[in-house]
């Protein structure tokens, strides 16, 4: 069993065991019959045969892992058999509907046609309405399936467009222009660090990775051997001189960079050799490292020093392209700005225009003023009027203050005349004399002496136990007071 077969029965969500006789047998048949059934399982072998060659499972007959590209033929049926269900007989239906929906397209024409992928021409509308009308009569049938012995090669949209979006996201750390110019081959290594694959793309991957990103994307500009990405805010159009300088340079030190990074490598193997040899008392083995590593020293240093011009070079480069990058941005701006000051005037013409400003807001002001003084002759107030209204409350609250005493005086009467019921009953009843119990004091005294302490003197001692005619005269100095307080 191959890997690709193996990674495609793995997919349990849609490889059941009890769906795969179904998936592998011939069901071009339930297209009429079943549409629903069809279309299901053709959506599955697109869907997995994409995912596989996602993984790395798709293996061109050259032997190169091919991510974009899906070749069809007796090779794809060889990859896809099975001891136990045979070869997927349907398979070239599938193609056929993959293609008919847009979705895998011929690499020959893909890389031939001038339009994007994503425009459709208004010829093709017509003809695709004659095409429908004639498979719904029966005339004529949309899917023929192709000769399973017949070699294609197709280019997977759907992986293509996932790649291109992952690759765009890794090279956006990139802003100059340096940066953002690569030979064919450095671009192939950031595409493959941005998919986290090792190695470089198939080379088909790439040439059609570069075509899609140009062509449909437009985010880069290409010749075959260098690859400019541009900015949307930028019009390229090809590859310039200066860009390719600086495609050479950033290749030649690339290329320097892995040779120092060989030459340490010597360098350090013929000082471990020499030190083995010396352990063995191996004196020529020791020699000969010696020899090899001051030889390999030598063009390191020569190396190194190569290596830091060219990177003072494409130092320099990259300033110079910054400096004419903000000239050009300092040009467009002298330009607005040329064109706002025009369209304001001359410092006389914004004096003019400042005078005529403030002499409107002086009008303004002048027809305020007019209506605040029109506004107060109107609500003028007569002072007589606000006069006799302040005397009417005052009236009105002294009456009111005078009701208030009256009701007063007329609850302190009952109050009194109250006690006196109180007392006079009190004087009816036989009480002590002060000879036979000198220590209690008599009532009616003390209910004086506790309830008219506001109007009366306390009592002395022998006040306390006076005579009734005592008794009646403080009756009769309570009578007075009642008359003063009814007067």
């Amino acid at each position: 069993m191959s890997d690709l077969l193996q990674y495609i029965l793995s997919q349990q969500d849609q490889f059941r065991r009890a769906r795969i006789p179904s998936l592998f047998s011939d069901f071009t048949v339930q297209r009429h019959t079943n549409p629903d059934g069809y279309y299901a399982n053709v959506d599955i072998w697109e869907e997995v045969l994409c995912r596989a060659a996602s993984a790395g499972l798709v293996v061109g007959r050259d032997g190169t892992v091919q991510r974009l590209l899906l070749e069809t033929g007796p090779y794809l049926l060889q990859k896809l058999e099975s001891s136990e269900w045979g070869r997927p007989l349907a398979i070239n239906a599938v193609i056929d509907e993959a293609i008919a929906r847009r979705q895998m397209l011929s690499y020959h024409a893909f890389l031939a046609s001038p339009h994007s992928i994503y425009s459709r021409s208004w010829t093709e509308l017509p003809w695709r309405f004659v095409a429908w009308g004639l498979e719904h009569m029966g005339l004529r049938q949309t899917v023929s399936s192709t000769d399973s012995r017949q070699t294609r090669e197709l280019v997977l949209i759907p992986n293509l467009e996932k790649v291109a979006g992952r690759i765009l996201t890794h090279l956006e750390k990139y802003n100059s222009q340096v940066d953002r110019t690569f030979t064919t081959a450095m671009f192939s290594r950031e595409a493959a660090a941005a998919l986290e694959i090792d190695g470089d793309l198939a080379d088909k991957d790439l040439t059609v990775l570069l075509k899609y990103l140009s062509r449909d994307r437009q985010v880069l500009v290409t010749d075959g051997k260098v690859v400019r990405i541009i900015r949307s805010t930028e019009v390229v159009t090809q590859i310039s001189k200066e860009d390719r300088a600086i495609a050479s340079l950033k290749s030649l030190i690339e290329d320097i960079g892995r040779h120092v990074h060989a030459l340490e490598a010597q360098i350090a193997s013929s000082r471990e050799k020499s030190q083995k040899a010396v352990e063995t008392k191996n004196r020529p083995s020791a020699l000969a490292a010696l020899r090899s590593k001051k030889s390999a020293e030598s063009v390191l240093a020569q190396r190194m020093d190569t290596l830091f011009q060219l990177e003072q070079v494409l130092g320099s480069i990259q300033q110079a392209s910054d400096q004419v990058a903000m000239i050009r941005v300092m040009k467009d701006s002298a330009g607005v700005l040329r064109g706002l000051n025009a369209e304001v005037g001359s410092a006389l013409d914004v004096e003019n225009a400042l005078e005529g400003l403030k002499e409107e807001m002086g009008s303004v002001e002048d027809i305020g003023s007019v209506i605040s003084e029109a506004g107060q002759e109107i609500n003028v107030v007569d002072e007589n009027e606000i006069d006799e209204e302040f005397d009417a409350l005052l009236r009105q609250k002294e009456k009111a203050e005078e009701e208030e005493a009256v009701e007063n005086t007329k609850q302190r009467l009952a109050d009194l005349q109250k006690e006196d019921n109180i007392e006079a009953e009190g004087a009816k009843k036989p009480t002590l004399s002060t000879d036979e119990n000198p220590a209690i004091p008599s009532a009616r005294s003390g209910s004086a002496s506790k309830d008219h302490s506001a109007l009366e003197t306390t009592p002395s001692e022998g006040e306390k136990a006076s005579s009734p005619d005592s008794s009646r005269a403080g009756h009769h100095g309570r009578e007075s007071d009642h008359a003063i307080l009814e007067s």
